[in-house]
């Protein structure tokens, strides 16, 4: 797979909300994990994530944003052609949150390009992200870029960016600002799992940290 630079994607992300690559490695990747039944709170879980999300590629984007950021979302958002969705509303003129998706085998997406630069007063979906109708986006002159990935890929994007999942689903993290993930609640782990605190350890860095918390055995 061919990348393009780190100042490439940044220049992206500012501009128009999002940075997209198609990957038929990381297709096959979120197959197997589909096939496993999406263990995100287990080794193989962590695993997945840092191979796939704290590598040389994404960390070095991430890094150019923030200073430091923590993981503090790690889910699957799947179909839903009839809503627009974000991840959080405009509140300050810096982006607070870096989205990460992994796109599943023949998925097919929309973004909204530079709705990160509005208002869009998202309101509370039912999948627990922000929803905003299409006529608010058309209203404001924005029209959707639609993708296709028959084989895979991954978009980066600002939090505040609108999208709509057509076909397909996407593994999901996003990294916050430390001001911004104090407002979150943290990411259960289970506590008897072994070596789940040594993998969490392994995810972290001067830079990059994870919004984790073990529950309480009994």
């Amino acid at each position: 797979m061919a990348w393009e630079t780190a100042e490439d994607a940044r220049k992206s992300i500012l501009e128009d909300g999002f940075f997209l690559v198609r990957d038929p490695q990381i297709g096959e990747r979120v197959k197997e994990m589909e096939g496993k039944g999406f263990p995100y709170a287990s080794e193989y879980g962590l695993d997945f994530c840092k191979v796939n999300v704290l590598d040389d590629r994404v960390r070095t984007i991430l890094e150019s944003f923030f200073d430091w950021s923590g993981l503090g979302l790690y889910r699957t958002f799947g179909r839903d052609p009839d809503h627009n969705f974000l991840f959080m509303n405009r509140a300050t003129t810096e982006m607070q949150v870096l989205v990460v998706q992994l796109w599943s085998n023949g998925s097919r997406v929309r973004f909204w390009g530079r709705s990160q630069l509005h208002a869009l007063n998202g309101i509370a979906a039912a999948n627990g992200l922000l929803e905003v109708p299409s006529g608010r986006l058309e209203g404001l002159g924005l029209q959707p870029t639609e993708v296709v990935l028959e084989r895979g890929g991954l978009a980066l994007l600002d939090a505040r960016l609108a999208f709509n999942i057509i076909e397909g689903f996407a593994i999901t993290f996003a990294f916050a600002t430390q001001e911004e993930l104090r407002t979150w609640s943290k990411m259960r782990i289970p506590k008897q799992i072994d070596r789940l605190d040594q993998k969490m350890a392994e995810m972290e860095s001067k830079h990059i940290g994870v919004n984790f918390a073990f529950e309480k055995s009994g």
